[in-house]
C-alpha cells in the first residue's frame, strides 16, 4: 500500500542529489561546453513522494539544456553517454552506474548488504526551443529522438486553483486513493504524474462544480 514518506526523509535525499547535479552542472560547463540548469518535477517538486509500504521511493529531475556544442546537436545518444558518463563518476558508491530507459537515465541506491534499493534518482534531457523537447530512445530503431512534450498550461493552472483555494489537502488525498486504486488493480499502465493529473482534475471538477 502506498503511503507518504516523511519530509524529512524525502529533503536529505533531496539535498544530497541537489549536491550531485550541481556538480553534474558545472563539469559539463566546464569540460564539454555543454549549459545547463536543473529542475525538480514531479511528486518531489510539489512534497508528494510516495512509496509501497516500505519500498524505495525516488525523485525525478529534468536536466534543462540550453547550450550543446554541435557536436552533439547531430548525435543526441552521444550527448546522453556524455551526460551519463560524468554523473556516474559523482554519484557515490551506494549507487549502481546509470542506467538507460526510454525517457531517462536512472541511478538505483543500495542498501549498505546491496540486498535492496531504497532510493532512485531519474533525470531526463530537456530542450526548449518553441516548446519543449525530451531526449527518448527509440528501442525498436535504437535511435534516440528529441519528442515534443505536451504543453501542461490547463494542468497547472488547475494546480493553482486547487492550491488558492485550500483544498490542496483534498489533492494529497485523491493523488493517494488513486495510486492504491491502481496499485489493486495491478495496473502499471499509470505512471505517477498521469495519476497526479488524475487527481488534480477530480479535486478541480469538485472546486468549480
Amino acid at each position: 500500500m502506498y503511503v507518504y514518506v516523511d519530509k524529512e526523509q524525502v529533503d536529505h535525499y533531496k539535498s544530497y542529489c541537489r549536491k550531485v547535479l550541481d556538480l553534474l552542472q558545472a563539469k559539463l560547463n566546464e569540460k564539454y561546453s555543454i549549459v545547463s540548469k536543473v529542475i525538480l518535477i514531479g511528486s518531489g517538486a510539489e512534497d508528494m513522494v510516495t512509496r509501497n509500504g516500505k519500498g524505495a521511493f525516488d525523485l525525478d529531475y529534468n536536466l534543462i539544456l540550453t547550450f550543446i556544442p554541435q557536436e552533439y546537436e547531430n548525435s543526441p545518444g552521444r550527448l546522453r553517454n556524455r551526460v551519463r558518463e560524468v554523473l556516474d563518476g559523482l554519484v557515490d558508491k551506494r549507487f549502481s552506474h546509470g542506467k538507460g530507459s526510454t525517457s531517462s537515465i536512472t541511478y538505483l541506491m543500495h542498501a549498505q548488504d546491496r540486498s535492496k534499493v531504497v532510493f532512485r534518482f531519474d533525470i531526463a534531457l530537456i530542450r526548449e526551443r518553441e516548446g519543449k523537447y525530451k531526449l527518448v530512445h527509440d528501442k525498436g530503431k535504437n535511435l534516440f529522438i528529441w519528442n515534443q512534450v505536451p504543453p501542461l498550461k490547463d494542468l497547472d493552472m488547475k494546480i493553482a486553483m486547487i492550491e488558492k483555494s485550500g483544498h490542496w489537502n483534498d489533492l494529497r488525498e485523491t493523488y493517494l486513493k488513486l495510486k492504491n486504486m491502481y496499485l489493486r488493480q495491478n495496473d502499471t499502465n499509470h505512471p505517477s504524474f498521469i495519476i497526479y493529473a488524475e487527481a488534480a482534475n477530480q479535486v478541480y471538477q469538485s472546486i468549480i462544480v
